[in-house]
């Protein structure tokens, strides 16, 4: 049977009490023919993963994941950093909605996270035991990611499988049902792939001498000369690696897999010279905000399942609670329906139909069509239906507001947030 779920954002109360701010949008429809709810939940979640260059590398457990279920052809970041996203991630709620538009490199001083209706917690109020491995640090911060977990453990992506497994087989028997949350960090600089993916890639170990050798400045500074390439090169085989973690993900579930959707997304992408820019920072160029959002719903062939063209990750968790039967809409999804949106720091990238993009760096819009330059790299005439798509967007939806500053961060923490490159930055000039 047919199971059809409308998310349509009218502002009625969210799964819980709480604060409920849901813009109007249009309704997106996801159809799944499934025999019948799934039972347990996997979330993955891979760090700094782009839509095109997971397309281009050989991925053959997100292939296969996306043969039994469905993908999203464009899907789009809510912020190009980590905290934003994953906020966006676990409360349904676009950047601008949910308020957490912070800078990066702010180590130890950030304010918590807003106070409205996080996925875990909503979970957990059904019954549901709730666990998370991370190993981007960030996600330590005591800000709230925790909020609903019974466990919430810092990690590193080499022994996720083996714990997953492990609670998998002490735990997912005992008749509750079940959500684990896993944030892998494989691709994020520094990229470190391994002896085979570097053999398939040809690329030279002594790139790979030192843990910091290979990171994103070297694509900055192209120091020494060709290290651009090798890192693009290099980062197509950590996403190998990555794949191949996630394959071990799966076949942790065990038997439970049969009854587990599992869905499989990214914070944000990472620019590899585009713009000449290299990194995270700052910008809604495509390779940040164009990213993999797959879900497969057990017992479920692909071509009897389909999801909309478009959708933001503040989707994620209206799919998980269809996926899992559980009632009542997810309010406040306002990235589930277009438009797109995805925020950094006061830029926007703003799109009413997945293929005309409006970027606003600065006051100016610049106007793309992604069907016919998907570089981004000629600019169309300004069109005054995306700025009334912008007032529009803006208008249904109140800005959010954020909660007391955290503490400080502790060193250990911080020691490893500056090796991934998370220092105080000073804004990039202004610009056109």
């Amino acid at each position: 049977m047919i199971l059809a779920l409308l998310l349509a954002c009218q502002g009625e109360p969210g799964p819980s009490a709480g604060p409920t701010t849901a813009p109007v949008a249009e309704a997106a429809v996801f159809a799944m023919d499934a025999p019948a709810p799934a039972k347990h939940a996997l979330l993955v979640v891979i760090d700094t993963l782009r839509a095109d260059l997971a397309a281009e590398a050989a991925t053959p457990n997100l292939d296969a994941l996306d043969a039994a279920g469905a993908s999203v052809p464009r899907a789009w970041s809510a912020g190009t950093w980590t905290v934003p996203s994953v906020v966006s991630i676990f409360t349904g709620m676009s950047v601008r909605q949910h308020g957490y538009d912070e800078r990066t490199g702010q180590l130890g001083r950030y304010p918590l996270l807003p106070e409205v209706p996080m996925l875990a917690q909503e979970l957990e109020a059904r019954g549901f035991a709730c666990e998370g491995f991370f190993a981007n640090p960030y996600l330590s911060e005591e800000l709230g990611f925790d909020r609903g977990f019974q466990s919430w453990r810092r990690s590193v992506d080499k022994v996720m499988p083996d714990q997953l497994a492990q609670s998998v087989n002490e735990s997912w028997g005992d008749g509750q049902r079940h959500f684990a949350y896993i944030h892998l960090i494989g691709p994020h600089s520094p990229v470190r792939p391994g002896p085979e993916a570097r053999a398939r890639h040809d690329l030279e170990d002594h790139w790979f001498e030192d843990r910091k050798d290979l990171n994103i400045g070297r694509v900055k500074r192209n120091d020494p000369p060709g290290a651009a390439d090798v890192y693009t090169r290099a980062y197509k085989a950590v996403v190998e690696d990555t794949d191949a973690r996630l394959g071990q993900l799966v076949e942790a579930l065990g038997p439970h897999r049969k009854d587990t959707v599992i869905l499989v997304t990214s914070d944000h992408g990472e620019l590899l010279g585009e713009h000449d820019i290299a990194g995270h920072g700052y910008w809604v160029w495509e390779p940040l905000t164009h990213v993999p959002l797959v879900v497969d719903h057990p017992g479920v062939p692909g071509p009897e399942e389909s999801l909309p063209a478009t959708l933001g990750i503040a989707s994620v968790p209206a799919l998980l609670f269809h996926a899992l039967g559980l009632e009542g809409s997810w309010s406040t999804a306002a990235d589930a329906a277009l438009p797109l949106a995805s925020q950094r720091e006061g830029k926007l990238a703003l799109s009413p139909d997945g293929h005309t993009k409006g970027v606003w760096h600065t006051s100016q819009l610049e106007v793309f069509d992604l069907r016919n330059d998907p570089g981004e790299t000629r600019p169309l005439a300004s069109d005054q239906g995306l700025v009334e798509a912008r007032a529009r967007w803006e208008a249904s939806i109140p800005e959010g507001t954020l909660g007391a500053a955290s503490g400080e961060l502790d060193p250990a923490t911080r020691a490893e947030l500056e090796a991934l490159g998370y220092t105080e930055q000073a804004p990039p000039p202004a610009g056109p």
